[in-house]
């Protein structure tokens, strides 16, 4: 999991910034049902967050030195087994639904592609979360997960390291992102 440091103190936290593929959304008593996002490699976590918004076409692709460095990465496991609705090809079939219309979207479709989210939260209260594969950085995966559902509890936390304090760190960011042709500039 790729954090803004602001969220160390646990991993679960009210989407307060731009809206994503999957949150925010409310349950039936109007509250913003706080989630958690993770990947489950640390270069899918990057591309998820710090690269996500960098076009494919765009002639120059660069992200702030500034906007890495206020990131921590963790590494969690759960504690239990974790029911999610996947959103694989197979299922998205199901219902009618191709990965272009859900996951290969751009960010213009959230709101619509939220609702899916809530959908899914609302009819399936056993449902802990949705696992897809990353837009991203396939083959890896994403998941969200709702905390009325799955709470810190439920995970072991094995490191939360922050960016601007680790040399190392860095530069794994940064070729995870020279991969894409994206530099980390100051």
């Amino acid at each position: 999991m790729l954090a803004p440091r602001c969220c160390r103190s646990g991993p679960f936290h009210l989407i307060k910034g731009q809206p994503t593929r999957f949150a925010p959304f409310f349950d039936a008593s109007g509250a913003c049902v706080p989630t958690l996002y993770a990947a489950t490699s640390r270069e899918a976590a990057a591309f998820e967050s710090i690269f996500h918004d960098i076009e494919p076409s765009a002639a120059f692709k660069t992200v702030r030195l500034d906007v890495v460095e206020s990131r921590s990465v963790s590494r969690i496991a759960p504690k239990r087994d974790l029911m999610v609705a996947g959103l694989f090809a197979p299922d998205l079939k199901a219902w009618g639904l191709g990965r272009g219309e859900l996951i290969e979207t751009p960010k213009s479709t959230y709101a619509e592609t939220v609702l899916w989210a809530k959908a899914i939260y609302d009819i399936r209260p056993d449902i802990d979360g949705l696992l897809w594969t990353s837009r991203q950085c396939d083959p890896d995966q994403c998941v969200v997960l709702f905390e009325d559902r799955v709470g810190e509890a439920d995970f072991e936390i094995h490191d939360c390291i922050a960016v601007n304090a680790n040399a190392d760190l860095l530069l794994e960011l940064r070729r995870f992102g020279h991969r894409a042709g994206i530099t980390i500039v100051s």
